[in-house]
């Protein structure tokens, strides 16, 4: 009998053991919801500080455990060719899938690879529309090719807002639309997918449902386009969803109360699900515009933030970490996986989102197969 108490309380003992080694850690596999933290993770694509992986010991970490679904580089991480290489090479093995390495390189004023050497310095969008087609195709191919040679296999471009409002400073006066007319628009950012999908580089439409009608600018707070949106903005989105060239598509932080009375496009069920996702027939992934921006910091909490562009449609949450204190992978998952037990997000909505995510990857490797 004592030897059955000793061995039961052993038993005992290391059933303890085991439950404080999977569940003590913020790390842990998996969440009691029964969604994994690899699952969340994969939700968040960040930015990183420094030049190398050496210099960013949070993304580090974070690679090393449970990675986040992609990293976006800005000038500052960008020195020379051979540094540019080893750090996108570097961040891709540190993944057992593929990592999504992402550039903002749409030309013109918003060209993050300018400084660096060998860089075709591709016109504006603006210039580009008034360029022959085979002479616009010629230069984004260059521009694909430079960013598949350096490693990125995500562009966050291109805009397909339209030129809509001449007093606009984001999007128009910086020349970063190609044009007033829908289909133009469609037909340029056409020419851009199919340069960076024969490339192995995949393309983001943005800023939906159309941010260049606004006054305002998002970066820095609340914009407001009820006065001067119209629906022809959509046009391009559907144009380009029909045509199956729609791999991601960036949600804009404008409010617009004909679309929804209380939140903006990146926190609106209304704009990203009931718009975007069911009339337009979009089942690629949603991105939100970057969370840390001013229209969405300055307006709402980081929970309240996460929370509703989940639940409105947004697959992948963007953290760029442009300000003085960067928002770790680490404290993202925590703060989404609180929000699930709390019931503040379901189960589905992160499985379906992760999903989306899996199938956005399994493109990249189909199209790289295909791509010189």
């Amino acid at each position: 009998m004592r030897y059955c108490s000793v061995k039961a309380r052993s038993l005992r003992e290391l059933q303890v053991f085991l439950f404080l080694l999977l569940f003590s850690t913020p790390w842990a596999a998996a969440s009691e919801s029964g969604v994994t933290k690899a699952q969340i993770a994969s939700l968040l694509i960040v930015g990183m500080q420094g030049l190398s992986l050496e210099e960013d010991p949070m993304l580090k970490e974070a690679l090393g455990r449970y990675p986040p679904g992609g990293v976006i580089l800005f000038g500052k991480n960008l020195h020379d060719v051979r540094q540019v290489r080893a750090l996108t090479d570097v961040l891709q093995r540190q993944n057992p899938q593929t990592l999504l390495i992402a550039l903002d390189q749409e030309g013109g004023a918003v060209d993050r690879l300018r400084k660096i050497e060998g860089d075709p310095k591709t016109p504006s969008a603006t210039q580009m529309a008034h360029y022959p087609r085979k002479q616009a195709a010629k230069r984004y191919r260059e521009m694909a090719r430079r960013m598949h040679t350096l490693g990125f296999n995500l562009n966050f471009a291109p805009v397909v807002d339209l030129c809509a409002n001449p007093k606009n400073r984001v999007i128009v006066k910086n020349h970063r639309c190609f044009a007033k007319d829908p289909a133009k628009v469609a037909e340029m950012a056409r020419l851009f997918i199919d340069a960076h999908h024969a490339q192995g580089v995949l393309c983001t439409l943005k800023h939906f449902p159309g941010h260049g009608s606004s006054l305002g600018d998002s970066h820095k707070g609340f914009t407001d386009v009820y006065d001067t949106w119209q629906p022809e903005e959509l046009t391009p989105y559907m144009v380009l969803i029909d045509a199956g060239k729609a791999d991601l598509i960036m949600s804009a932080h404008i409010f617009n109360r004909r679309l929804d009375p209380r939140y903006p496009a990146t926190l609106s069920y209304a704009t990203l699900t009931k718009l975007l996702r069911q009339k337009l027939g979009f089942g690629g992934v949603i991105v939100s515009d970057d969370m840390q921006m001013g229209a969405i910091r300055k307006n709402y909490t980081l929970e309240e933030a996460v929370t509703r562009a989940l639940n409105a449609g947004c697959d992948m949450l963007l953290f760029g970490n442009q300000l003085e204190h960067p928002i770790s992978v680490q404290k993202l998952i925590d703060t989404i996986l609180r929000l699930i037990h709390a019931g503040k997000i379901s189960e589905t909505r992160i499985e379906e989102a992760a999903a989306h995510v899996e199938s956005l990857k399994a493109k990249i490797n189909s199209i790289s197969k295909k791509s010189p």
